[in-house]
């Protein structure tokens, strides 16, 4: 019996060790080296051990939640591979992304390249003297037939560098970072430098704001307590945590945008933005708008993207969904967080309705079309993109608050797009969702079928229908005439601004109205107006118009391709329709709990339940614990958002 346990132990142990090669194999392991980031460049080093003859590499031409292609590889200025004896081994570029190395049986790889790293965006590396800023795709070279193996980052930071932040679970020293697999590493931005760090705890679970770049210019204590009201809403309407931790990665430098990920953002705003009310709350709806996306996208998500493939387009027509929808809740987190007021809310929707109803494209493009055309149209706009296309977030906006107040309609506001999307998360985020799987389950939360509706809103270039479910919810669109879409006429006593039906920056054109004069007279983006009758024009354009009424003829000389040429034009007056959104004048008082329910506003107390609550609170307090709290909450300052 002792013989056989000995035996049977050592058999374990075999397997145990053999288990443990395996998985020392089964990685992939990166060095970072940050100190040549004065120069805007990286290096980086990829470990592996080869079990082939030959092993093939590979870089990610895209980054998910930003569709396009943007050839990664090109950033890559040197390359070298070697085996574990630092002898090189042969290797050959075989396509844009990929390399075949020549590993000949196996053993130990090392792949070192320069990367050049000074695009300051979301989805791509910039790095300068003070900090670093890496995403995944354009950073990590990998081997496509071992995406789901661990992959781990160690970094080595500029001598003057203190610290550095990812999602990634942390490793055993510091600066050492372990993904799961390839999707874990592109999902997770890593930034590095004398970074600031704020946590803040919500339902138990931690979270963080990394300022980077922050220069004494922002308050990031009081920026993370207003996160804290941001991810309480969040997370109360979804009514799920799916993570663990998350940080907000802010960088404060010069640009904007932001991007989703799992369990953290990267967010890019001004560090002078902090400071002006406007612009702080821009920067707290950018956030908002960022982590909804932890759970419609990055969990809740189009089929199609279930499955990255990191070369090649992956198309969708439900991107009005992930990030249109997302728009519309971004704002509506914050009046039900209570960090923008009823009037902010509903003046930002307006803008959004106004965007869409005065964005020709509109007439051209379908929602549908926006969404599966993002490779090609909605990352690559040129000067007459607002004539022929339309986006998908600000229509897709629009389209959400239509549904939301649908859905109340039907329901006698029992029933919402909450309701929704809470159901589409139960039911699809592990295995993803089609269109007609959205349209099924808001069919079958507002109680009837929405196939006609969606098939004017969505599929169609119809114009959207602001209809009853408005007024039910005590909301009017005016139809006063501050401006129209109509054909700008000639209206000499209409007043106002004199145009010809273009855009201009200087004296330039940069857009042409469709079925304006400028248009019928053939004019074009990149056309430059030297003089207006005889006149030289030095600066804008526009400004030596308001020297003109409407009605007035005029001759423009025009420089095209080095010739010139006159034109006669009378100007006119552009009416267009306002579709600023507003509340019914005399609201009654079903419509004012409707709007409260909507926002989440809390109806007002009355005298007695004021003084009963007040009774209540001070119960078991002594006289100074009572005169303490009063005296605090007189201290307070109010919401800087």
């Amino acid at each position: 019996m002792k013989r056989f346990l000995t035996f049977a132990i050592a058999i374990a142990l075999f397997a145990f060790n053999s288990a443990y090669e395996h998985e020392a194999v089964a990685q992939l392991n990166y060095k970072v080296n940050l100190d040549e980031t004065a120069h805007r460049y990286i290096h980086v080093t990829l470990e592996f051990e080869a079990e082939d003859d030959q092993t093939e590499l590979m870089m990610a031409v895209w980054t998910p939640g930003s569709y396009l292609v943007r050839e990664y590889a090109r950033h890559i200025d040197s390359m070298t591979v070697t085996d574990q004896d630092d002898q090189p081994l042969p290797f050959r570029k075989t396509r844009k992304n990929r390399w075949m190395v020549e590993t000949e049986g196996g053993g130990s790889v090392k792949v070192s390249y320069r990367l050049y790293c000074n695009e300051e965006s979301v989805r791509t590396n910039f790095v300068n003297h003070d900090y670093a800023v890496l995403n995944g795709a354009p950073t990590f070279i990998t081997l496509p037939d071992r995406l789901d193996q661990e992959h781990i980052v160690s970094l080595k930071l500029a001598s003057d560098w203190k610290r550095s932040a990812t999602s990634l679970t942390r490793g055993e020293s510091p600066h050492v970072y372990v993904a799961e697999n390839f999707d874990e590493l592109v999902d997770s931005p890593i930034v590095a430098g004398n970074i600031q760090v704020y946590p803040f705890e919500v339902g138990g679970i931690q979270h963080q704001l990394v300022n980077i770049g922050e220069q004494g210019m922002w308050d990031g204590a009081t920026a993370a307590s207003d996160l804290t009201k941001v991810v309480e809403a969040h997370q109360k309407m979804w009514g799920t945590v799916p993570y663990d931790r998350y940080l907000f990665l802010n960088v404060l430098s010069g640009g904007g945008g932001g991007l989703e990920h799992n369990n953290s953002t990267l967010v890019i705003s001004s560090r002078w933005s902090y400071r002006e009310t406007s612009r702080y709350k821009s920067w707290l709806s950018l956030c908002s708008h960022e982590f909804f996306h932890t759970w419609n996208v990055r969990r809740l998500r189009p089929k199609p993207l279930m499955k990255y493939d990191y070369e090649n387009e992956v198309y969708t027509d439900g991107l009005w969904i992930a990030e249109g929808i997302t728009s519309y809740y971004q704002d509506l987190a914050l009046v039900r967080a209570g960090i923008i007021s009823k009037s902010k809310f509903m003046s930002g929707l307006s803008s959004e309705i106004e965007s869409v109803q005065r964005t020709d494209g509109r007439k051209f493009q379908s929602l549908r079309d926006s969404s599966f055309d993002t490779w090609i149209k909605f990352y690559r706009p040129d000067e007459n993109s607002r004539n022929t296309r339309i986006s998908y977030y600000a229509k897709g906006a629009v389209v959400a608050f239509l549904l939301d107040m649908k859905i109340r309609s039907l329901t006698e506001n029992k029933k919402s797009l909450d309701d929704v999307m809470r159901k589409m998360y139960r039911r699809y985020s592990k295995k993803g969702f089609t269109a007609k799987n959205f349209r099924s389950v808001a069919s079958q939360v507002a109680g009837e079928k929405l196939d006609d509706w969606f098939a004017n809103a969505i599929d169609s270039t119809n114009e959207l229908e602001y209809d009853s479910s408005l007024t039910f919810m005590g909301i009017k669109i005016p139809e006063s005439a501050i401006e129209s879409d109509e054909k700008p006429q000639p209206n000499p006593s209409s007043g106002g601004t004199p145009t010809i039906g273009a855009s201009f920056s200087g004296n330039q054109i940069s857009r042409v109205d469709p079925d304006s004069q400028a248009w019928q007279l053939g004019l074009a983006s990149g056309d430059e107006v030297l003089a207006i009758n005889g006149f030289r024009l030095a600066g804008s354009f526009t400004e030596r118009l308001r020297q003109y009424e409407i009605g007035d003829r005029i001759e423009l000389l025009i420089s095209r391709d080095e010739r010139l040429f006159s034109e006669t034009v009378t100007l006119e007056r552009r009416v267009r329709k306002s579709w600023s959104i507003g509340w019914v004048s005399s609201p009654s008082d079903e419509q004012k709990q409707r709007i409260d329910s909507w926002l989440e506003i809390e109806p007002p107390e009355s005298d007695k339940e004021k003084e009963a609550k007040s009774d209540e609170e001070s119960v078991g307090q002594t006289s100074d614990d009572a005169a303490k709290k009063k005296k605090k909450r007189r201290r307070k300052k109010p919401n800087k958002s």
